[in-house]
């Protein structure tokens, strides 16, 4: 359902909190009542990426498991450092990131994929969007079985603290859908951006504790470093496997989990604003 934004709040300056909250609870409320239709997108998007291939979800496994050998190789192998259970490290920082970043990359093309099943029939946009969100964080829950060999070889045993991964990996999806709602319109009207989006998640890669953690960053950095949302929640979704203790201060998890809800909202906003004349445009 399609709302139409109030002159008084978007004349002359930004738009009011509560629009945005409204166009939140809009957003969730179309994918409650197209929740049948979200299941068969995602269900669809699994069967599609894996369509025609052998080992199907094994590539799941397979594709995280490949990087945490090439990273070993290089860092420990070759350049001596990282430490005993590196490849553990790795891995607990591959998969949220690919996570977020498959999120945003999936939603840049959500729209023009489906571009003939939107021309035919009216579906709340944002569902096409959002069910690649859903489709990574199944993925994500399934590549987290890669994880138990190397905790396994590692004796490593999560604690009591395993409780706040859910509240990363939410934080990261939010963080990462409300992005993905801007890039969606962005990509229709200007196709550059998907190309852009590409290299940016590739350098934003190595500012992230992927093949890295918090404690090898000089601590008169670290306040600067966590003011990346995305390093606050990759470092709270390892530190919550692994059981270890955070590096980072309260502050930067308000301001990660602060970032996160105003990424969905301002995205909200700025989808609803913009899906018009994407549509035009596909």
């Amino acid at each position: 359902m399609t709302r139409s934004l109030d002159p008084e709040v978007t004349r002359g300056g930004g738009p009011c909190i509560h629009e945005a909250e409204d166009l939140v609870l809009s957003l969730l409320g179309n994918l409650a009542r197209y929740r049948y239709v979200l299941r068969n997108f995602v269900v669809r998007d699994l069967k599609v990426k894996y369509r025609e291939t052998v080992l199907g979800y094994l590539w799941s496994l397979l594709e995280p498991m490949s990087l945490v050998l090439v990273y070993w190789f290089v860092f420990v192998v070759i350049a001596r450092r990282g430490g005993v259970d590196y490849p553990l490290v790795v891995i607990l920082g591959v998969l949220p990131y690919n996570l977020f970043s498959n999120t945003i990359l999936g939603g840049a093309t959500s729209l023009t994929g489906n571009a003939g099943l939107i021309r035919r029939v009216y579906i709340p946009r944002e569902v096409f969007v959002l069910s690649g969100s859903i489709s990574n964080l199944v993925v994500y829950s399934l590549s987290m079985l890669a994880v138990i060999p190397f905790m396994l070889y590692y004796r490593a045993a999560p604690g009591v603290s395993l409780v706040l991964l859910p509240l990363a990996i939410v934080g990261l999806l939010t963080l990462g859908s409300g992005i993905a709602l801007v890039v969606a319109c962005a990509n229709v009207l200007y196709r550059d951006v998907g190309y852009l989006l590409k290299v940016i998640i590739r350098l934003f890669f190595y500012g992230t504790p992927v093949i890295f953690t918090a404690e090898m960053v000089p601590e008169r950095l670290r306040d600067l470093f966590f003011l990346n949302p995305v390093s606050v929640w990759i470092s709270l979704s390892r530190c919550a496997i692994l059981d270890r203790p955070l590096l980072f201060e309260r502050s930067h998890l308000l301001l990660a989990a602060l970032a996160s809800v105003l990424s969905l909202m301002l995205g909200s906003i700025l989808f609803r604003r913009l899906e018009n004349r994407a549509v035009k445009s596909l």
